[in-house]
């Protein structure tokens, strides 16, 4: 029985993950906000526009990794999501993505429009409500400290915003390929596919490869849609960066946040709101960045309140706030793994009232 639909969304999990060895497959990596990384990958677009949302999977994951079941206890929780998402199970790895498409199309019945997303990234971006032909693009000079250039597909575009090619591993403009195809329908997809496979293409068929030979060979119109914000995880290298950004801070308060008291004397918890200035801007820096911030304290409960205003007057917007904390030493024990891999806890010691940005790595 053919389902009729309007527009699909497909993301393909198929691939072995080589860049992430001795892991789980990447896609059910806990993002540290503790979303999946296929979650986080979808949540930039309006997935609203979708009447399916198809997950591509290899029987392999499902038996080692049980990772069906993960993403669908994922999705679950998501009232929105739980009735779209549909999973598509082939059983080995595919030779490219275009295969994994090509082959979810056909066993899943997939017709109308159709975009076709990365697993490992995060793209913003406002797509038509119908889908039109497209590829969605990220200039260079947004993302400066971008990883893995030579890796990435460039589009060069004329002055209207139509997409005039699609070039793989060679840098020949300041947009790249950010992994967001869009078909108007499925059998322009198949029917390109199609033709080149019989052309027993040695290389890898990369979706671009089926868009550009769209484009120059048949004369199809894709039109480029600039997305406003983008976050890459294709390498193990990337989703490190993300993990270290989004580290969690256990931050003193006296001798590190404000100029260091105690409970008696002249200046006291009661009055002291000095604040050591250059640790406040690097404690905003971290916050800003992603990272999680808890406020550990010997100040006892009854000053809690006092103190939340003082960091909120200073721009800190704590996680959780832990007073009455032991005048000692404070110790975290955490576990390692390849996911969050050692040392997964790291001690920062320095005098009191210095400057916190020498001492951060």
């Amino acid at each position: 029985m053919i389902i009729l639909m309007t527009n699909t969304l497909l993301i393909p999990c198929a691939g072995k993950s080589s860049r992430f060895p001795d892991m789980k497959p990447k896609y059910i990596l806990t993002h540290p906000d503790g979303k999946l990384m296929i979650e986080k990958a979808i949540e930039g677009l309006n997935l609203k526009n979708f009447d399916r949302i198809i997950i591509t999977l290899i029987k392999e994951h499902i038996e080692k990794y049980d990772s069906k079941l993960i993403l669908e206890q994922a999705f679950n929780h998501n009232k929105n999501l739980k009735d779209k998402v549909e999973f598509c199970v082939i059983n080995d790895f595919t030779k490219s993505a275009s295969e994994t498409v090509a082959l979810t199309i056909k066993k899943m019945n997939i017709t109308g429009g159709l975009v076709v997303k990365d697993c490992d990234n995060m793209v913003k971006v406002r797509l038509p409500i119908k889908t039109r032909n497209a590829v969605v693009g990220y200039n260079l000079k947004k993302c400066p400290n971008i990883t893995n250039i030579l890796g990435k597909s460039y589009l060069i575009i004329d002055k209207k915003g139509n997409i005039q090619n699609i070039i793989e591993k060679q840098v020949i403009s300041e947009t790249i390929c950010i992994g967001v195809y869009c078909f108007e329908n499925t059998q322009l997809f198949l029917d390109a596919y199609d033709y080149l496979l019989k052309q027993e293409i040695k290389t890898e068929m990369f979706i671009s490869k089926i868009i550009s030979f769209l484009l120059l060979n048949k004369n199809v119109l894709f039109k480029h849609i600039e997305a406003s914000a983008y976050q890459d995880w294709g390498t193990l290298k990337e989703w490190k960066q993300v993990q270290k950004k989004c580290r969690t801070y256990f931050i003193d308060v006296d001798g590190v946040i404000l100029k260091n008291c105690g409970k008696y004397g002249k200046v006291n918890w009661c009055n002291n709101s000095e604040a050591i200035e250059s640790n406040v801007k690097t404690i905003l820096k971290l916050q800003n960045e992603g990272a999680q911030i808890v406020i550990t304290t010997s100040r006892t409960k009854e000053y809690k309140k006092d103190l939340e205003r003082i960091l909120k007057n200073l721009g800190i917007k704590p996680y959780a706030v832990l007073t009455g904390m032991n005048h000692s030493t404070r110790v975290i024990i955490n576990d390692f793994a390849p996911t969050n891999p050692y040392p997964s806890s790291i001690a920062i010691t320095f005098p009191r009232n210095a400057n916190l940005e020498h001492y951060i790595d």
